[in-house]
């Protein structure tokens, strides 16, 4: 064990999320060479509350209304990549798909669908930077790839928060504030103030991590997850828990079974401060490549 999983083991350990010698490694290594962090099992805020976004020019839009309402959901343990993949991993990924051809694509994914990434310029193609211009069935393959999935939108939410609300990774405050960089997004104005016009390096701002040790949840590169999106499936999902006024627990939620467009997560270097809030909840059609879309993956203990 090096010693930055020591440290984190201890932190683990004493946050009594661990105990020696007892259930799964808190930190692994995957075989496309992530540290993956283990997320415990346990219960968490999910959503959004409206006063985040009543000050912000776009608040109006039904993006906000779908974080509404919050509510709580109990997970199952999982691990998680704690960075998102890079640019470097995909190329090796890549080389596998023109050696052994399409083996890891999704079962629905439309024909003649290609891996490559687009919309790439010089700042965003370096090894350490996240992975983008990609579209989910990129992701997904890659993920099977590897050994693992995406996380689902819940386990994504999960990894940021923590049990408690916090409307950022790392708490409620400003991404700019106390004189520090708390993400990679885009301030109101001078966009490489906080240090990056374009995607960071992964783990480039530590002070934003997640309670659980995730980097890069706010900002940096936006993330698809497993989710199809639908507006009104928080609503959905409490109506369908509660309908003699009996609460029931949320266990595992995978989101609506069908869809168009799969939840997007986390926010860009290109989103302003209160589009990189840990309830955003962004979307795009699976087939589609963006410069700000990456992914990190996830997998069962």
């Amino acid at each position: 064990m090096t010693g930055g999983h020591r440290l984190r083991y201890l932190f683990l350990v004493l946050a009594g999320f661990v105990v020696p010698g007892c259930g799964p490694d808190p930190v692994i290594t995957a075989d496309d060479g992530s540290v993956m962090v283990l997320i415990p099992e346990g219960a968490f805020p999910m959503g959004g509350r409206e006063e985040e976004v009543s000050q912000a020019p776009d608040g109006h839009l039904l993006t906000y209304v779908a974080e509404r309402p919050e509510h709580e959901v109990h997970l199952s343990a999982y691990y998680l990549d704690k960075h998102e993949v890079t640019n470097a991993q995909y190329r090796r990924f890549l080389e596998d798909v023109a050696a052994q051809g399409p083996s890891w694509s999704h079962p629905d994914q439309p024909e003649n669908l290609e891996r490559r990434q687009r919309y790439l310029n010089d700042d965003l193609r370096g090894d350490r930077r996240p992975a983008v211009g990609l579209n989910w069935y990129d992701a997904y393959a890659y993920c099977r790839w590897a050994g693992k999935r995406l996380p689902t939108e819940a386990e994504w939410e999960y990894a940021a928060r923590g049990r408690e609300y916090r409307q950022y990774p790392w708490g409620d405050g400003h991404p700019y504030s106390s004189g520090i960089w708390w993400a990679n997004y885009r301030p109101r104005t001078g966009h490489d103030q906080d240090g990056h016009t374009w995607t960071a390096p992964v783990g480039s701002y530590p002070d934003g991590v997640s309670p659980f040790g995730i980097m890069d949840m706010a900002g940096n590169a936006e993330e698809w997850v497993q989710d199809w999106y639908a507006v009104y499936y928080y609503r959905q999902l409490e109506e369908a828990r509660d309908p003699t006024g009996a609460k029931e627990e949320i266990r595992d939620p995978a989101g609506p079974s069908t869809g168009t467009k799969k939840v997007v997560k986390g926010g860009s270097y290109k989103s302003p401060s209160h589009q990189i809030r840990i309830a955003m909840r962004a979307f795009g059609k699976p087939r589609d490549k963006g410069p700000r879309i990456g992914f990190r993956c996830a997998m069962d203990p």
